[in-house]
């Protein structure tokens, strides 16, 4: 392992909030290069389950006939939950102490609940089917959150620091192309099995059938992430009573803390984000009547987009800091939603949808690695799941408000001489105005430390 930077003297703690990492332990060379791999190989198979899973929730949703307040309660409830779950996990991995474990177990039971929404599947949608599958997918993604804080930690302790912006950029490039290529290949599927009368098996209609094998493969990918996740090597957990706070603590002390302000600007951005992306597959799906295949290689494009530009971003916060490509992210993002207002074809919405996955990978990237930057290793679960729950907290809150803004406003309506006829423009517009606030009134509220790297005992 290369040898620890040197540390300088930094400014005291604000308000006993953490201002940055200190190094991770050593870690035998051999057995951190293979626990490296086996997270690359975990993300390679979490990504075939989001690309043929996760991702084709809301669209079957959406197929189903359900209107914008059900498309929201998708959007927002499973992240909010899972947000709540990741705060209160926080809590375990501090009385556990074995990060893997929790990692594992979290990540094995996730795989088991894709069955209960397989089943779902056969049941009436209107009366009981939607319900179920909205209970099994926020069980889904709340297992998935309850490793989080556990595996931001021990990820934190285990990649040494002047490599976290090309370590984490490499993988999410690599997870992403496979995330493109198993997404794209079922919206090819999905169509596919809506074109052939032949593929309606085991009682369902072809459209059905599709939903069924894209979910069964889903929870048989995440088993596969499971095994590698058990190869990952955990470095000792140090933790001490004092590095304890409570979330009232947290609030508190957050608005004088340039941690506390950071999460605060993630949760607005985040409104944003819930304000509209939710409701792409409804507006693409529902609204435009485009096909499973077209749906798909539009959102292709978005990750595609996001997945290439990963490495370069990864690269650029090892070289200018995470704050300057969190700014060119976070402000990148305010356009995504102008843009896609005057798009009038396939084409033009291929290509605005790829540069937001620009965008966005810049802003996810260094979002991540201040995180890192910023926070002492033992804090570190606890400060990331908090800043999640900040980010469930704004992503719920786009989501409903967006959806009773749709619903409620009286269409058409006049805007600043414009004429509105489509609710999904007023959401467009709120997401738009609400990313430049973010970006204008707290952007600039906290600092960056990668690059001078103070320290904080």
């Amino acid at each position: 392992m290369a040898t620890p930077p040197t540390i300088r003297p930094a400014p005291p703690p604000h308000n006993g909030l953490p201002i940055l990492a200190s190094d991770p332990p050593c870690v035998c060379p051999e057995v951190l290069q293979a626990s490296l791999r086996n997270s690359i190989k975990d993300a390679v198979a979490w990504s075939v389950m989001q690309g043929t899973g996760t991702y084709y929730v809301t669209p079957f949703i959406i197929l189903g006939g359900k209107g914008l307040l059900y498309v929201a309660a998708f959007g927002g409830l499973p992240v909010f939950v899972g947000a709540v779950v990741q705060w209160l996990a926080a809590n375990v991995t501090d009385a556990v102490g074995r990060r893997n474990r929790l990692i594992v177990s979290s990540a094995f039971f996730q795989a088991l609940v894709w069955g209960p929404i397989c089943a779902a599947i056969f049941l009436p949608f209107d009366r009981i089917g939607y319900w179920v599958m909205l209970a099994a997918y926020v069980a889904n993604l709340a297992l998935a959150n309850f490793g989080v804080p556990a595996w931001q930690s021990l990820m934190g302790d285990l990649v040494p620091p002047e490599r976290r912006g090309r370590y984490f950029g490499l993988r999410n490039a690599v997870s992403g192309l496979v995330l493109v290529a198993a997404f794209f290949a079922a919206g090819g599927w999905l169509t596919l099995c809506a074109r052939h009368d032949e593929l309606a098996l085991l009682g369902l209609s072809g459209s059905n059938f599709g939903f069924f094998t894209l979910f069964a493969i889903a929870g048989v990918a995440r088993l596969a992430s499971t095994g590698y996740l058990a190869r990952v090597h955990e470095p000792a957990y140090q933790h001490q009573h004092s590095d304890r706070f409570s979330l009232l603590d947290f609030i508190r002390r957050a608005p004088r803390a340039h941690f506390g302000r950071f999460v605060f600007y993630c949760m607005l951005i985040n409104v944003g984000v819930g304000s509209f992306t939710p409701f792409l597959p409804w507006f693409w799906l529902e609204q435009l009547r485009f096909s499973p295949v077209a749906f798909a290689t539009v959102m292709t494009a978005n990750l595609l987009a996001g997945v290439l530009s990963q490495p370069w971003w990864g690269r650029l916060v090892d070289r200018v800091g995470s704050k300057r490509v969190l700014g060119i992210g976070g402000l990148g993002m305010v356009l995504s939603p102008l843009l896609l207002l005057v798009c009038d074809s396939f084409w033009s919405y291929l290509v605005i949808m790829a540069y937001d996955g620009i965008a966005y990978a810049a802003f996810t990237a260094a979002m991540a690695t201040y995180l890192y930057d910023v926070v002492t290793p033992p804090k570190r679960a606890r400060c990331a799941a908090y800043n999640n729950l900040f980010i469930g907290v704004g992503t719920l809150v786009g989501s409903f408000g967006a959806a009773l803004l749709g619903q409620l406003t009286p269409l058409p309506a006049h805007l600043a001489g414009l004429t509105i006829t489509q609710p999904f423009t007023l959401m467009l517009l709120a997401s738009a105005l609400v990313r430049l606030l973010a970006n204008l009134l707290l952007l600039g509220s906290f600092a960056e430390f990668r690059l001078r790297r103070p320290a904080f005992e």
